[in-house]
């Protein structure tokens, strides 16, 4: 057997002084690494339980938002109000309830007749035919000869006295009429209802 050759490295103290950094600079890289790689995991783990904690909160929060859903209402059934026809032999008759009559009912207004020829009343209008029969100077003595006319079925006007009379006169019309021709008929009534000369006239107020 042939003898092993043995060669001696010799390294010098500057050398083993840069080996030694390059080392101790490897290992604190290393480290640094690890360090950072482990900070990464810590992260990583730390939003994966952040995820599993909120996860099953929004799924309740959603479920508990969620709106109450309202049974489908059957529809009515059309028949249901209608009673059978044994229900319906079964019940009461149902009594009609008639309003009471009222037992003093007000009094029809009876239509008013219309006025024959001489009995226009005397309403406001100007412009108007009357048939004065009667001049007098005492108004007792107008009044009763108004009455007697209006006996016969005429409307009478007493007129009070005209301030350009010298002495009070109560003059006694009837009438009055749209037209001369009605107060000139109804003139010719009176004069010959009454026996005697009359000197009734026609005036317009």
């Amino acid at each position: 057997m042939k003898n092993r050759e043995f060669r001696e490295i010799q390294v010098s103290s500057t050398q083993l002084a840069v080996i030694f950094l390059g080392i101790l600079i490897i290992g604190v890289v290393i480290f640094l690494l690890g360090v950072s790689v482990g900070k990464k995991h810590a992260q990583v783990a730390e939003k994966a339980n952040i995820l599993t904690q909120t996860e099953p909160e929004q799924i309740k929060e959603k479920i508990t938002t969620l709106p109450q859903m309202k049974p489908k209402q059957e529809p009515a059934d059309v028949s249901a109000g209608k009673p059978t026809a044994a229900e319906a032999a079964s019940a009461p008759a149902k009594k009609e309830i008639l309003p009471k009559k009222s037992e003093a009912a007000p009094p029809k207004s009876e239509p008013k007749a219309a006025p024959k020829l001489g009995q226009q009343s005397p309403v406001e209008q100007k412009n108007l035919y009357y048939v004065q029969v009667a001049a007098l100077a005492e108004q007792s003595a107008a009044q009763t000869i108004a009455q007697k006319f209006r006996g016969m079925g005429y409307t009478v006007r007493v007129m009070n006295p005209q301030p350009t009379d010298r002495t009070p006169v109560y003059r006694v019309r009837v009438g009055g009429f749209l037209t001369r021709e009605q107060a000139d008929e109804v003139r010719a009534k009176l004069s010959g209802a009454t026996s005697g000369k009359t000197d009734y006239f026609i005036v317009r107020d």
